[in-house]
């Protein structure tokens, strides 16, 4: 605006001075306006105009200066802002020309790929970041990708696999954008790394699969164990009715083993399902660990050496011991089929403390105290292909009739089901490495009075037996007459609410948790109880709900006689839960228990901590 007055000033004076020019030619020469007058004008004129022009260019050429130093202010705080993100995006950021020469590579690309800056400026990319046999494959990929990525104004993302400078492997998600500048090419990639999410994904995926997969298996087990609690219990009855006649004693037994076997497989699939019924308690894994080792040193060859490496200073666990040594057992005997050659089985126990973070890398229940027990051998370790599978029911790399699959699944099971967690590394041609993770046991408890020891008895109690399969009904039903119990049979709960209510006496509630209806096992024991806090209960499933114990039921602690049963140990948890003590109000009156284990757990303890130093 400045030069622009300043060009309409001039312009103005001009024609003022030529208004005075000829008003001063006239008033000298007394003649009106003649040709001296107008090419006084047309001068004046054309000098105005020059001037006019002269001061149009300055101007342009000004503004143009002064548009040429905004546009590249601008240019230098649009750049200044551009760094500032790449260096403070949470991705990485890399940019490349047409051929894949690295221009641009931020501090997150250093940390992500540990090359610098210094190193990368210049580098073909691939080169740096990419495997050698995997090269040329990536280049064509990047060629192919040029055309679609120039077509497309929102860029393109894609995954792909590199190579730290450590020679780790990254999995990465690439958002990449093209960019003409003076006819050149840039590609401007912003890289985050995936790993961890994908491990998360697949992490996640498996536990649902293994969930999905454990309810199909835990529900096949129950109705399985429905059957095999009356074949059972009736080949019994038959082997007592021929046990005079050897040839049909035999097929008796015959029948009596394959039931056995049958159970074991179903035991098996709970223990993978999660839902089989564990006796937690306090125990000491060093000991069980060197049991273990004179079990192993007694059975395996002389080739295999079996070390162990015991914490002295090691936390008692909370696990059911028979369902931990059974875990052991079947690792240790995994361990030798790997080892056909001979090689090293080493034992370790250690103390660790999870956070939240640890403890979901190892799949454990909650953050906390563990006892990690470590199963090591030098074998020929597991193929990465099937590494992912060898937790899976009936997933089995021996040969046909060697094994059922299912022996790594009930150790998953098991050690989830405790509330622990289980992991497992291995390479080919290097060995094994499975490490349980068993919570740490926090307080003591009561032992068991030692009904399993007693001499099994009947008795002449009346029993409420509530029992939806009907075979299974009959066969409990014949068993408790047997014993000389007087049995009250009911197919549901709400037949068995119907007999309580009308005053029907009854001394203890024998019902199955899992039943057709509006209320199951649990949930009609706790309804009876509240009515009468001094009834006694004993619980039977073909699977055990975690719910079953849980704080704050009235039936906590009400034991459980799982399927399939025989008839000794139907006694014995009948007699169990009906000699138990209970006051007024239905609680059990603690049984004086006997300190011995303890006295010896505390001396051997001692032993070792003198032998350790």
């Amino acid at each position: 605006m400045k030069f622009r007055g300043l060009l309409t000033l001039a312009m103005v004076a001009q024609v003022v001075v030529t208004a005075a020019a000829l008003l001063a030619s006239y008033a000298v020469t007394g003649t009106g306006f003649g040709t001296v007058q107008l090419i006084a004008l047309l001068a004046s004129g054309l000098v105005a105009a020059l001037i006019a022009r002269l001061c149009t260019r300055m101007i342009a050429t000004l503004q143009d200066k002064r548009i040429a130093a905004r546009l590249a202010e601008q240019a230098q705080a649009s750049a200044q802002i551009t760094q500032a993100v790449i260096k403070t995006a949470l991705d990485a950021f890399v940019q490349t020309d047409a051929n894949g020469i690295v221009l641009e590579w931020s501090i997150q690309a250093e940390a992500l790929t540990g090359w610098t800056r210094k190193e990368a400026l210049g580098t073909d990319v691939v080169n740096l970041l990419v495997a050698e046999p995997l090269r040329d494959g990536f280049r064509q990929r990047m060629m192919r990708l040029l055309p679609e990525l120039s077509d497309a104004p929102i860029g393109i993302r894609f995954e792909a696999t590199l190579l730290h400078r450590n020679g780790d492997e990254i999995l990465i998600e690439a958002s990449s954008t093209a960019l003409q500048l003076g006819g050149r090419i840039l590609i401007n990639n912003f890289v985050k790394d995936v790993t961890q999410k994908r491990a998360a994904e697949e992490q996640l995926i498996q536990a649902q699969k293994m969930e999905a997969v454990g309810q199909l298996t835990g529900g096949i087990a129950h109705e399985f164990n429905n059957m095999l609690t009356v074949i059972t219990g009736t080949i019994e009855i038959l082997a007592d009715a021929v046990k005079d006649s050897p040839p049909l004693a035999t097929i008796t037994k015959l029948i009596s083993e394959a039931a056995d076997r049958g159970a074991a497989l179903t035991s098996s699939l709970l223990s993978f399902a999660r839902k089989q019924a564990l006796k937690p308690a306090e125990i000491d894994v060093n000991e069980l660990l060197e049991e273990l080792a004179r079990l192993l040193l007694a059975t395996f060859d002389r080739k295999i050496e079996i070390i162990t490496r015991l914490d002295g200073k090691i936390w008692l666990a909370l696990v059911d011991r028979g369902q931990l040594s059974s875990a052991l057992l079947n690792l240790a005997i995994n361990a030798r089929d790997a080892m056909l050659d001979g090689g090293r089985l080493t034992l370790t126990t250690r103390n660790v403390v999870f956070g939240v973070r640890e403890a979901v890398a190892v799949g454990a229940g909650y953050a906390g105290d563990y006892v990690e027990i470590e199963i090591a051998d030098t074998g020929t370790g597991i193929p990465q292909a099937i590494l992912e599978r060898i937790f899976d029911p009936f997933f089995s790399t021996k040969d046909v009739g060697k094994g059922t699959g299912l022996g790594l699944s009930m150790v998953f099971g098991f050690v989830k089901q405790s509330g622990g967690g289980i992991k497992v590394s291995s390479e080919e041609g290097r060995g094994t490495i499975f490490t349980i993770y068993l919570p740490k046991a926090e307080a003591s408890t009561l032992r068991p009075a030692g009904y399993d020891e007693r001499k099994v008895v009947g008795g002449t109690e009346t029993i409420l037996c509530v029992e939806d399969d009907r075979d299974v009904r009959q066969y409990v039903t014949v068993q408790l007459e047997s014993l000389g119990y007087k049995v009250i049979p009911a197919a549901n709960a709400a037949e068995a609410l119907a007999i309580a209510a009308e005053g029907t006496p009854f001394d203890l509630l024998f019902t199955d948790i899992v039943m057709a209806g509006s209320l199951n096992g649990r949930e009609l024991a706790d309804e009876m109880v509240a009515a009468r806090p001094s009834l006694r209960v004993l619980f039977t499933s073909g699977y055990a709900y975690d719910s079953l114990h849980a704080q704050g039921r009235a039936t906590m602690g009400a034991p459980l006689l799982t399927k399939p049963y025989r008839k000794a140990e139907l006694a014995r948890m009948l007699r169990r839960s009906l000699d138990t003590a209970v006051d007024t109000a239905g609680d059990p009156i603690p049984t004086p228990y006997s300190v011995q284990a303890d006295v010896e757990g505390f001396l051997r303890k001692q032993a070792a901590e003198r032998d350790g130093r």
